[in-house]
């Protein structure tokens, strides 16, 4: 499976990463650069990434290929750069923590109900963000968590993808 812009195409993938955040607005923007850290330092063929500044819908059906998903996404709440991960069910009611409205848990709900299948784990990573204002950098305590984020979601796939 291979990405096109915002559109799958191909067949299924073992692994798949939906970054969510807007790059213009500080620390919201971290999970965009988490991607890219993961792009550069993650070799495997078996994992896919897709980032976006909103989960819709429309993530269902590639949500429905994948083996494994992780939602990665800016929160707010807990101290700057802090990191959560947490392992999903499909389920209606959102992640108050979300800085976004579609919950990760609405999505593999969708992808079971529309397209017959979810994948058999499913985690959110958040990292807690500092400012959210109107800006393209990141915050130093977000900034640093990218490297901590990254292999924390390098370990969850390889613990997948290895077994």
């Amino acid at each position: 499976m291979k990405f096109a812009g915002n559109h799958f195409q191909g067949n299924m993938s073992k692994a798949l990463v939906l970054a969510c955040g807007n790059s213009q607005r500080g620390d919201d923007g971290v999970a965009l650069q988490v991607v890219n850290y993961l792009r550069n330092d993650l070799c495997d063929p078996a994992a896919e990434f897709h980032c976006q500044q909103q989960w819709t819908p429309e993530l269902a059906e590639p949500i429905s290929h994948a083996e494994i998903v992780i939602f990665v996404d800016a929160a707010v709440g807990a101290p700057s750069g802090s990191i959560a991960c947490r392992q999903l069910q499909p389920g209606p009611g959102a992640w108050p923590a979300s800085t976004h409205h579609t919950s990760p848990e609405s999505l593999l709900l969708l992808a079971e109900e529309l397209y017959g299948n979810r994948p058999a784990r499913a985690y959110c990573i958040t990292i807690t963000g500092e400012s959210f204002e109107l800006q393209e950098t990141l915050s130093d305590p977000v900034r640093g968590s990218i490297p901590r984020s990254g292999e924390r979601i390098k370990a969850l796939l390889s613990e997948f993808l290895n077994a």
